[in-house]
């Protein structure tokens, strides 16, 4: 089995707690249909974040992704063809300004050693969201030691790429290895295993997108 495919106990548990926050960010910020709501994501794999947004009850027409893997893109494309993905890097997105109520990028940042594409990708993210929408942001809060492709996501970088767009953060996701031992072991017990700071991989970044540009 693939060892990211959510039949694995750990990384369903690991999705559903993603989705819990992600859910009651949006009922917090007052959307509470998302059948207008349209919705970009950089990054975005094989569509499953989109996908997600479907099941929320999205329209499938106003959401888009971005995405540079071709295999990725023919995945999306047969699990759900009404989604359109764009193909290439997110620091280049053939979007107009302003198009989207929220931007979305999960696991992308800490990929992304070159600090020019970073600053890209961020601009991007920005440039198309609307004023006053939401720019999430999941992605690593320390360095994954198996992976030398890939660095932490800290606070100050979210600053740098983003300058004068107000944040909030939000430590989330049990280290996988624990992740996998509860979901073969205990799955009730991840609940408190997430509770325990030191055991959190990654974060939620949480951006308002202010009316007037800071790029400019």
């Amino acid at each position: 089995m693939n060892r990211h495919a959510n039949l694995d106990m750990g990384n369903l548990l690991v999705a559903q707690e993603r989705e819990r926050f992600l859910a009651r960010l949006l009922l917090r910020h007052g959307i509470t249909s998302l059948e207008n709501l349209r919705v970009f994501e950089a990054g975005c794999s094989d569509g499953y974040n989109l996908r997600l947004m479907v099941q929320w009850g999205a329209r499938p027409e106003h959401l888009t992704g971005m995405e540079i893997d071709a295999g990725a893109i023919a995945r999306c494309a047969g699990l759900s063809p009404e989604i359109r993905v764009h193909a290439g890097s997110a620091d280049d997105v053939p979007e107009p300004d302003q198009s989207f109520d929220l931007s979305m990028a999960f696991d992308l940042f800490a990929g992304r050693l070159d600090e020019d594409v970073a600053h890209g990708i961020a601009r991007e993210l920005f440039r198309i969201t609307k004023p006053g929408g939401l720019i999430v942001v999941y992605d690593l809060r320390r360095k994954d030691p198996t992976n030398r492709r890939t660095h932490a996501v800290e606070e100050d970088d979210i600053r740098r790429w983003f300058p004068k767009c107000p944040f909030r953060i939000r430590p989330i996701t049990v280290a996988s290895p624990v992740a996998r031992l509860a979901g073969r072991y205990a799955p009730w017990f991840y609940g408190a295993l997430a509770a325990i700071p030191p055991l959190r991989t990654h974060a939620f970044y949480v951006l308002r997108r202010p009316a007037t540009s800071p790029f400019q």
